[in-house]
């Protein structure tokens, strides 16, 4: 299984996940074999996120640019590098970075790939000795389950059970207030939240899938699901983009 993200010229994927929050996603799959980065943009503008890739990604990497930023003239898209320029990145990927596999996309034409292909043959890839970090991560950001200058700070007030403030916004059915609380911890400081939804008299799993859905979007930092029920847990976690803690199974 390979898997590749397609990353702007914001520096992020479209919906403005960054390179480490992908790549945390990405590792918690063991069958994943290759992980690397398409389209969008040409080497220049891969080369940050490649080399971050090459520091802490244990897979083999790959890289398949476009053939530079397209620019439209006469109306149709034209892309400024020539086979050689893309060769040189793509040799340059392979011999500092250690990228294992590398293509073309957008704009790349058999003569691109033909350089390419001779430049790239017997070549090996540099040693890497990658620093993976244990970490979790939102739909944005990573973060590091070990920190440096401090514990790892989960914030708990988005609890039915912990916060009466809480509790009052769920009973109103008050979601843009609940959101607001989990915005207020992370201002505070908080690395991840927590997210319980358990009360009695109410319906967790609507109330849990309605606010998840909401904080997936809103709130920077990783999700905490807290519940003790399986099937609410499942449903909150489908509907994360980032890779979540799970709390309370007894």
């Amino acid at each position: 299984v390979m898997v590749q993200v397609t990353m702007e010229t914001t520096g992020t994927m479209l919906v403005g996940t960054d390179i480490a929050a992908a790549l945390t996603v990405l590792d918690a799959y063991p069958q994943i074999e290759v992980i690397g980065l398409n389209c969008a943009t040409g080497p220049e503008q891969m080369s940050e996120h490649i080399r971050y890739l090459s520091e802490h990604c244990t897979r083999r990497i790959s890289v398949v640019p476009n053939a530079g930023l397209p620019a439209v003239v006469d109306g149709k898209p034209r892309y400024p590098l020539s086979p050689e320029d893309l060769t040189r990145w793509l040799v340059e990927f392979v011999e500092r970075d250690g990228v294992s596999i590398v293509g073309g996309c957008c704009g790349t034409t058999p003569e691109h790939m033909a350089k390419v292909v001779n430049a790239v043959r017997g070549r090996k890839p540099m040693h890497r000795s990658p620093q993976s970090e244990p970490s979790v991560s939102s739909l944005y950001q990573s973060i590091s389950i070990r920190q440096d200058n401090s514990f790892l700070i989960i914030g708990e007030r988005t609890n039915a059970n912990g916060s009466k403030k809480f509790r009052e916004l769920l009973a109103a059915e008050d979601l843009d207030g609940m959101v607001q609380m989990a915005k207020e911890q992370v201002r505070a400081g908080s690395h991840m939240i927590d997210v319980c939804t358990a009360y009695v008299g109410r319906d967790e799993m609507s109330d849990m899938t309605r606010l998840i859905a909401r904080l997936a979007t809103e709130v920077p930092v990783p999700l905490m699901i807290d519940s003790s029920e399986a099937p609410v847990i499942e449903a909150a976690l489908k509907l994360v983009g980032g890779r979540c803690i799970v709390n309370s199974i007894n």
